[in-house]
C-alpha cells in the first residue's frame, strides 16, 4: 500500500505531465494568443510602431530585417528537411540544430523592435522559456533515439543557437516540400502584420479615435 507521500507524488508528477502535454499540442496556439494580447495591449496604448521603411530611425528597418531574415531561415528549411524519414545536416541545419525554431525566435524579435515596447522582449523571452526550450530537449532526445550516433555526431558539430563552423551551404531545395510544411502561412501572415505596423505608424490609434469622434 503506497504511502500518502507516495501518493502526492504520484498525482503530482501526473498532472505535471498533463500540463507538458498540454503546453506541447498547443504550443503554436498559445504562443501565437500571447503574442496577440500583448499587441493588442500596445494597440489599446496607443504604442506607435517604428516605420519600417524610415532608414532614419533604424529600429524600423531592422526589425523589418530581423523578420525577413526569420522568415527566410523558415523557408530554407523547410524546403529541405524530411521529417522522421533522415536527419536534416546540410543547408541550414549545418548552421544550426534548430533553424525552424531559430527562425521563429528572429521573426519575434524583429516584431517587437518595430513596435519598440521594451515588455514585449521579456513576453517573447518567457514563451521561449516556458514552450521551446522544453520542446528543443524532447525533439533532440527524440533524435537521439531514432538516428543513435549519427546524431551523437552532428550534434558534436553544431549548436542550437549558433554556429559551430561555416561549411559548404548549398543543398537541394523542394518547394513541394515547402508547401507540405505550410510556410506560407508564416510568411503571409509576418507580410499582413508589417503591413498592419506601418498603418499603425502612419494612423496612430489616437488620431483615428479622434476622426471617429
Amino acid at each position: 500500500m503506497k504511502s500518502s507521500r507516495e501518493v502526492y507524488h504520484l498525482e503530482t508528477e501526473t498532472m505535471y505531465q498533463k500540463v507538458q502535454k498540454v503546453l506541447k499540442r498547443n504550443r503554436i496556439r498559445l504562443s501565437l494568443l500571447i503574442f496577440t494580447i500583448f499587441i493588442s495591449k500596445n494597440i489599446v496604448d496607443q504604442v506607435q510602431p517604428h516605420d519600417i521603411f524610415d532608414f532614419r530611425d533604424a529600429w524600423g528597418p531592422a526589425g523589418m530585417l530581423l523578420v525577413l531574415a526569420g522568415v527566410g531561415l523558415r523557408s530554407w528549411a523547410a524546403g529541405i528537411i524530411h521529417k522522421s524519414e533522415s536527419l536534416a545536416t546540410i543547408g541550414p541545419y549545418s548552421l544550426t540544430r534548430h533553424p525552424l525554431y531559430i527562425g521563429s525566435l528572429l521573426m519575434a524579435i524583429g516584431f517587437c523592435t518595430v513596435i519598440g515596447d521594451v515588455n514585449n522582449f521579456l513576453v517573447i523571452f518567457a514563451v521561449a522559456v516556458i514552450f521551446y526550450v522544453p520542446k528543443i530537449h524532447r525533439e533532440e532526445t527524440r533524435l537521439f533515439d531514432t538516428f543513435g550516433e549519427e546524431w551523437t555526431i552532428y550534434k558534436n558539430h553544431t549548436s542550437i543557437f549558433y554556429p559551430k563552423t561555416y561549411p559548404a551551404l548549398r543543398a537541394h531545395w523542394s518547394f513541394s516540400q515547402w508547401l507540405r510544411h505550410r510556410e506560407y502561412y508564416a510568411l503571409c501572415t509576418c507580410l499582413i502584420v508589417l503591413a498592419l505596423l506601418k498603418l499603425l505608424h502612419e494612423y496612430p490609434i489616437s488620431e483615428i479615435i479622434s476622426l471617429i469622434k
